[in-house]
């Protein structure tokens, strides 16, 4: 398998490796406030932290495009911001490797929640956008998304019917969704009108110890049988998750997603085998992925040999922008070219003893679940300082503490920049994140609805 190109190899975000195949990533990284209709552009107000008092009478858009500074224009601390470069690199990068690999892509959406950021990556070449609630799935059919996939059982008759309507109502439209239980399609079967157009679902393999999703070969027949033997469903392909099975990148980890990936391949050529597979539908979807084992998921999920043509869709969404800790660590992409995009800035409010400082972040605005923040720049009034040895030894609500050797801690009112690990986890803290240029110039806003 080709590797994940080198960050050299993309120093700028507007980098497009196959014109013929993807989109100009410039779009990706410039604001789209026009090109967006859909786009949130209410008032400011006092809804949304850390935004300079000037701003209250400003809409949205009106913010991205004000010519504000981060460190010149009042902003109030902590704050969490986007780097433009990075998000714009991290996009291009994934669009390229999906291109060259012949899989698509539809990222988890639940990331970020932002309608803002899926535009960047549908302008890339993005098929779909994956979500895994109700909700979700509204608010980016809100935001203008062609394509939904409910990465999730959909067990909820009012939202079911609702999608159907939808789908009659915009042949553009598409959505997908999961089943995994006889039950579950009879839920969908009483909701859903058999003289609308039939709702798409895809088979999903579970394993083992794992989330949802049927254990044996058996179940997936069973229960595609039933989805099949319906008017109100179409059975268009399978789908997993291999993220349950490892959380490693040593050689035993990878062989176990690995034999579990090929028994969602499997199960796709077993329900084709049975007859089960919607005749009419003009391909299959075989779809699999998150952040840490798509190069995987790609190696072991194409290829295929069926009566209609199969799409494998990766599910990848951290990637968006990355972190310094998990991710880092544990991507396909370390030592590539995903950068860390997200950076949260907080300032110093006391240094009560040798070594300690006490920050105005904490567990309300940084992610903590996967591995604490990482401090990487002091600011002082002289300008920005790389950190060396500086570690994060606990969070509060609303007080981080940093340590330091004895005599190097930062000033009281100086501003400290933490990396984070686990982006899942830190976006829904923040409804509107500031996006910076290398300057910290704010230069476009996204809306989170979390």
């Amino acid at each position: 398998m080709a590797p994940l190109p080198d960050p050299a190899q993309i120093p700028d975000p507007a980098r497009t490796p196959d014109p013929a195949q993807i989109p100009d990533p410039a779009q990706a990284t410039r604001s789209l406030s026009a090109a967006a209709p859909a786009r949130d552009d209410g008032a400011a107000g006092r809804h949304f932290r850390a935004l300079p008092p000037s701003t209250a009478q400003l809409t949205l858009g009106q913010v991205a495009a004000a010519g504000l500074n981060l460190f010149e224009s009042d902003f109030e601390w902590p704050v969490m911001v986007l780097r433009e470069r990075s998000l714009g690199a991290n996009i291009a990068a994934m669009a390229d490797y999906c291109a060259r690999h012949g899989v698509s892509l539809a990222p988890h959406g639940k990331i970020a929640l932002s309608p803002d950021l899926y535009r960047r990556q549908e302008q890339l070449g993005a098929w779909g956008v994956s979500v895994a609630t109700p909700y979700q799935a509204r608010v980016f059919r809100a935001g203008g998304a062609r394509r939904v996939l409910l990465a999730n059982e959909l067990v909820h008759g009012g939202f079911a019917a609702w999608i159907q309507r939808e789908l009659a109502a915009d042949p553009g439209f598409a959505f997908l969704c999961y089943v995994d239980s006889v039950a579950g399609v009879r839920l969908l079967e009483q909701a859903l009108d058999p003289d609308l157009p039939a709702l798409p679902v895809l088979v999903e393999i579970g394993h083992h110890g794992g989330r949802t999703g049927c254990r044996t070969p058996d179940a997936a027949l069973e229960v595609a049988a039933a989805a099949h033997g319906t008017a109100a469903l179409s059975v268009v392909g399978v789908a997993g998750y291999e993220g349950s099975v490892s959380h490693g990148r040593d050689s035993e980890a990878l062989a176990q997603v690995r034999a579990y990936l090929h028994t969602v391949r499997s199960a796709l050529a077993l329900l084709a085998e049975a007859g089960l597979l919607d005749p009419d539908a003009p391909e299959y979807v075989a779809s699999a992925g998150g952040s840490l084992y798509f190069d995987l998921v790609a190696e072991v999920l194409s290829g295929w040999d069926l009566a209609r043509p199969v799409r494998t869709v990766l599910r990848s969404g951290a990637y968006l922008t990355h972190d310094d800790g998990l991710y880092a660590r544990l991507s396909p992409g370390t030592g590539g070219p995903f950068r860390p995009a997200i950076e949260v800035w907080s300032q110093v409010l006391s240094v009560p003893e040798p070594g300690l400082a006490l920050l105005d972040a904490g567990r309300r605005d940084l992610s903590f679940d996967q591995g604490l923040p990482v401090p990487h720049t002091h600011r002082t009034a002289d300008g920005p300082v790389p950190v060396h040895g500086w570690t994060v030894e606990d969070l509060n609500d609303q007080h981080l503490f940093l340590r330091t050797a004895p005599g190097a801690e930062p000033g009281v009112g100086d501003l400290v920049g933490f990396g984070i690990s686990h982006p899942c986890t830190a976006h829904d803290k923040w409804q509107l994140v500031p996006i910076v240029d290398d300057d910290y110039r704010v230069v476009d806003t996204a809306r989170c609805y979390f």
